[in-house]
């Protein structure tokens, strides 16, 4: 029975040829958005879990307005240990720091992650000793220890012990080698080396980790630790906040990922909606089919085919479609893979992704396919009793069917939307005169500011670059230091007004003429002004209250006063999702780098920072071999990194919304051709009464149109509610411009207008005779 069924089953869709294949293509695009998208949420979710407690080791971090995203990335080296002696929640406290660095081994250079670790951070993330010894947890030890990984990548079968490695131009010998944590971790490391703790409370540079007794109310303790105050060395730490380990890739990261973690929800989203567009595609040509079918239906009822017999059938015909659309989408996954893995960072083995990926796509296609046997029940009944009565013309109303078509119309005009609203944000954030300039500016961090006045001169003798700054400035993009001043005392203050943070810019007319920034009101604060001179911008007159801030003062915190005398217009320097933070210019010399590093901003030709990046390379290790590190950044593309995330969602979602628009183009086809099919007495009557081709057509687009306008009625303002709350989480916005509509209709109309036109054309051509003759 079963092989009966298989060649009833491929039978059909050999006679229905064109419909299966784009059902088929259409449900295997589905299946591959939706799958990669879930293990990439799945993947996205589970760092860190494979720690013994991971439910119970939290990162501590304090609230700070001034710091992305509100929480300070970074804490002081004491807080691990007063927090373990204050609070008995706590089982295990540590901290940490590091990140990706270089390293020198036969005079060759290496990229890696190092970390500093001692032994109350051992306890919390313990490492597997391979071989050696645990030198490298002792303070102030020079020894480090690395991983396996590194020892095969560096020295082969040689045993690694007492090599040394040349970190921070300074021999380190190896005194271990140790199991790495591998990469689904929000700590990689390749190099351990021993945590060099300050005492100091006003030293931020720790990552301070926790790990809480089983049993732990989480909720009452976390409150607990919010409100509890520390005051040390002059520096006050409050309003504490706990995020577990696992939940760090996304909750708040100290580090963005290439794709954020909300845009990848909104992948899956999207994933999600392909997978029933193109379901939804698929169930509404087999319907169709199961219509045009009403006499092959009551033959076999006549002939003792029972119920459960025809069920069987359909399901099988059905699950067939759905077997090959899985093949087909495990193909497309092997095409897209190695895209998908540089985007995703996902660096489980291929095996597993296509595991992953099976299992995922069987349980959408499991699922539906119980689904579907609601309305395929439907149907066949509604389909033998008009076959049985003779009723069956094919000339219904198909309310499911276009019930259907305007579904897949919404899903793919809502896409079509909000990628276009998409694009013109990233345009707009990429030409808005509220960013800073980046085009043709760079900056050059080295660590030897003894070298500035040669260096200078050598870069002058540059044909590319046009322009050095004078001076030593802080770049903005990257920015290489910032500095803060507080204030607690200003004209005009209301009495319940706290004190007020601002970041300070000890420069003015160089540093706006660098950047363009504009100045809105007063005048430029220019290099021989008296010390007491600053501007602000509007973010600080705004904290301050002042409706007309020129001439006003406010005291720093050795009370001198200091005179308002230009405002300077609110400027982007950072990732534009991050609110622009009150800033006050001061004379450049009234403040100075605590850094020892020197930083030159400069100028060049547009178009020639490759050649102009390798000969500043080159110039630097010829001539200045004095440093130990330097830093040569194109404010362009450190620019561009902020929105990378971004570029990469409209990447995915480009991809999404053509694939919905193919899935909703196909099913428009066939349903079309299905419909002329179910039609074709109709049509071949209206043209014995006297109707043209050219009606017909206009009956069918009439129709069409009608499903396509109300589907824009529905899917236009839902898009708009959509990337309206999404706009506002951007400190510069564009417009959702009225022009968005009206393309978008045309254009949709203009493809439907090729999709249907030549299959209703052919339908409408046909002779009459013929066609009431076979009837």
């Amino acid at each position: 029975m079963l092989k009966h069924y298989l060649l009833i089953a491929i039978r059909n869709l050999l006679k229905y040829k064109t419909q299966s294949i784009v059902s088929i293509i259409g449900l295997a695009m589905g299946f591959t958005c939706f799958a990669l998208a879930t293990l990439w949420i799945r993947y996205e979710m589970t760092y860190d879990n494979f720690r013994e407690g991971a439910e119970r080791i939290f990162l501590v971090r304090n609230e700070d307005k001034n710091s992305k995203d509100g929480l300070s990335t970074v804490t002081p080296s004491p807080l691990a240990a007063y927090l373990q002696e204050t609070f008995p929640e706590i089982e295990q406290a540590g901290n940490t720091r590091g990140g990706d660095s270089e390293f020198k081994y036969e005079g060759i250079t290496h990229q890696s992650s190092i970390i500093d670790m001692d032994s109350a951070l051992m306890k919390t993330f313990p490492v597997r000793l391979i071989s050696g010894n645990t030198n490298f947890l002792l303070p102030d030890n020079k020894e480090i220890a690395i991983t396996e990984e590194l020892a095969e990548k560096l020295f082969g079968k040689e045993n690694p012990i007492g090599k040394e490695l040349m970190i921070y131009n300074e021999k380190r010998p190896v005194c271990a080698v140790v199991q790495s944590w591998g990469t689904h971790t929000n700590i990689p490391f390749d190099i351990i080396e021993a945590n060099h703790q300050y005492a100091y409370w006003g030293a931020f540079n720790w990552s301070t980790y926790i790990k809480v007794r089983e049993g732990t109310d989480i909720k009452a303790f976390s409150k607990k630790l919010y409100e509890h105050t520390i005051k040390q060395d002059h520096t006050l730490l409050e309003h504490f906040v706990l995020t577990p380990i696992t939940r760090l890739r996304y909750d708040h990261p100290i580090e963005e990922a290439t794709v954020k973690f909300n845009h990848i929800l909104l992948f899956a989203l999207s994933g999600g909606l392909v997978i029933l567009c193109s379901l939804f595609n698929y169930l509404t040509l087999f319907v169709s089919r199961i219509r045009m079918r009403g006499k092959e239906i009551a033959l076999r009822k006549v002939c003792g085919s029972s119920d459960q017999h025809l069920m069987g059938l359909f399901s099988i015909e059905y699950l067939l479609t759905l077997l090959a659309a899985i093949f087909i989408g495990m193909l497309l996954i092997e095409l897209v893979l190695p895209t998908f893995r540089e985007l995703s960072e996902i660096h489980t083995a291929t095996n597993g992704i296509y595991l992953e990926a099976i299992f995922y796509s069987l349980f959408v296609a499991v699922l539906s396919f119980f689904i579907s046997l609601f309305p395929i029940q439907y149907f066949r009944r509604q389909s033998l009793n008009a076959a049985i009565k003779g009723t069956e013309k094919g000339n219904g109303k198909n309310y499911f069917q276009k019930f259907f078509l305007v579904f897949q119309f919404i899903i793919s005009i809502g896409f079509i939307f909000c990628t276009v609203v998409m694009i013109k944000q990233i345009h707009f954030l990429s030409h808005s005169d509220r960013v800073v300039e980046r085009a043709g500016r760079a900056s050059l961090v080295f660590s030897t500011k003894s070298s500035e006045a040669s260096l200078r001169e050598e870069l002058k003798q540059r044909p590319m670059i046009t322009t050095i700054l004078p001076g030593n400035h802080n770049a903005f993009i990257p920015f290489t230091g910032k500095q803060y001043m507080t204030t607690k005392e200003w004209d005009e203050k209301p009495a319940s007004a706290n004190e007020i943070r601002l970041e300070l810019i000890p420069s003015g007319e160089q540093i706006c003429n660098y950047y363009n920034l504009k100045l809105l009101s007063g005048k430029m604060l220019k290099d021989d002004d008296q010390k007491d001179k600053v501007m602000i911008n509007e973010a600080a007159v705004r904290e301050f209250g002042w409706r007309d801030p020129i001439g006003k003062y406010f005291q720093k915190f050795d009370s001198t006063r200091l005179q308002v005398i230009g405002v300077i217009r609110d400027f982007c320097k950072e990732s534009p999702t991050i609110p622009v933070k009150p800033i006050v210019f001061t004379v450049q010399e009234y403040y100075y780098s605590i850094s020892s590093s020197g930083v030159l901003l400069f100028k060049f030709h547009e178009g020639q920072w490759p050649e102009c990046k390798r000969r500043i390379d080159a110039l630097i290790k010829e001539k200045h071999p004095e440093f130990t590190f330097y830093r040569l950044d194109s404010a362009e593309e450190e620019y561009n990194k902020f929105l990378q995330s971004e570029n990469a969602l409209i990447k995915l979602l480009d991809f999404v919304t053509v694939v919905c628009i193919l899935i909703s183009v196909f099913g428009i086809f066939s349903l079309v051709t299905l419909n002329c099919e179910q039609r074709r007495r109709e049509i071949a009557v209206r043209k014995v009464n006297g109707a043209t081709a050219r009606m017909i057509i206009r009956m069918f687009f009439k129709e069409y149109m009608l499903l396509l306008c109300l589907a824009a009625c529905i899917a236009l303002p839902v898009g708009y509610l959509i990337m309206k709350p999404w706009l506002e989480n951007y400190v510069i916005q564009t417009e959702i411009s009225a022009w968005i509509y009206p393309v978008l209709l045309i254009c949709l109309i203009f493809i439907i207008t090729l999709c249907i036109s030549w299959r209703i054309w052919k339908a409408a051509g046909r002779n009459p005779a013929e066609v009431i003759k076979s009837e």
